[in-house]
């Protein structure tokens, strides 16, 4: 029986899963990506301990007859090159420049393909949740970052490698810093960690609000979803920041409406858990920024339905359509 293996690769954890040529799951393994007791590895140590690590996690799901697997599909925190094979410089994992994609090969001896997170949890989307059926689908996920996958005909669109980043889509020439260091960007006033960043300040200038208290009085412990709670209960620079989150929501939108024209949008990540308080401002700010309501009008803008395995199931799909484009191809 034909199998495939999709892994994720996170800074935390490192998770395997096997699957049937259905993407029907047969096996999963867990390992963390560091070892848990002693002192934190650095360097180039702690990229050797990764990745022998990553390895003994995928060695587990590997079916006894080796040659039944089709590929191993590796989701990996951006900045990635998937056509290079090159995983650039994750912010949470030890790597630079390292070609991932030949090392893996050279372990396991099956054919390996890697992709950017965000980009293989759209995959994800398209074939199998909320962006079925979808011939161009822009998946955007706000979480502690902003995150995007843009398929288009059914493959991943990544430019030369580096494209596709609807996080660093520039909505506000003079807001804050992203934590990529550039100014503006949608990741630095949507994103969990930049509401955080923003709030953090108004409290720090002398703004009263009951985040603060949710956070038990300590402004470090302030959390995205605290914000969203508050602003629920109807504080003021809760609502505020909720509310500006989903305008500069929108203006991206809107931007990549007229750029790509999907048929779809599919939205996923924490910050969604706001609901209309984030979605009203939103749609607001792609009707006033959108060229023509013909961009809108018929775009439907729905939740992600996968959980916390879309990115295996993603890494699962890339094997599946690059193998069956190889089985076009040689036909």
């Amino acid at each position: 029986m034909k199998t495939i293996i999709g892994v994720d690769v996170g800074g935390t954890w490192l998770r395997a899963a096997r699957y049937d040529i259905d993407l029907k799951p047969q096996a999963h393994a867990r390992n963390t990506s560091y070892p848990e007791k002693g002192k934190k590895p650095e360097g180039e140590e702690a990229a050797r301990i990764v990745f022998e690590r990553l390895v003994a996690t995928i060695r587990t799901v590997i079916p006894e007859r080796k040659e039944d697997v089709l590929g191993i599909g590796v989701v990996l925190p951006g900045p990635v090159d998937a056509k290079t094979g090159i995983l650039i410089a994750p912010p949470n994992l030890p790597f630079r420049n390292a070609p991932i994609r030949q090392m893996l090969q050279d372990a396991l001896d099956i054919p390996v393909f890697i992709g950017n997170d965000a980009d293989l949890a759209g995959l994800a989307e398209h074939q199998h949740g909320a962006g079925a059926g979808s011939d161009v689908m822009i998946y955007i996920t706000v979480s502690t970052g902003v995150g995007s996958g843009i398929i288009i005909h059914g493959e991943p669109f990544s430019g030369r490698g580096q494209g596709g980043e609807a996080g660093h889509i520039v909505v506000a020439p003079d807001g804050p810093m992203c934590s990529c260091g550039r100014q503006g960007h949608l990741e630095a006033v949507a994103a969990g960690s930049g509401m955080e960043r923003i709030v953090k300040n108004r409290i720090a200038a002398g703004e009263s609000s009951s985040i603060l208290d949710l956070a038990g009085g300590d402004p470090v412990e302030i959390k995205a979803e605290m914000i969203t709670r508050a602003a629920q209960q109807g504080d003021a620079l809760g609502l505020e920041i909720i509310t500006q989150a989903g305008r500069y929501l929108g203006i991206a939108i809107a931007s990549l409406m007229v750029l790509f024209n999907p048929d779809k949008f599919v939205l996923g990540g924490g910050v969604t858990d706001a609901g209309d308080l984030l979605l009203k401002p939103m749609h607001a700010a792609i009707q006033k920024y959108a060229m023509n309501k013909l961009y809108w009008e018929n775009t439907p803008i729905v939740m992600a339905k996968l959980d916390k395995d879309v990115g295996l199931i993603g890494a699962a799909s890339l094997v599946k359509l690059r193998q069956m484009q190889g089985v076009r191809n040689e036909g």
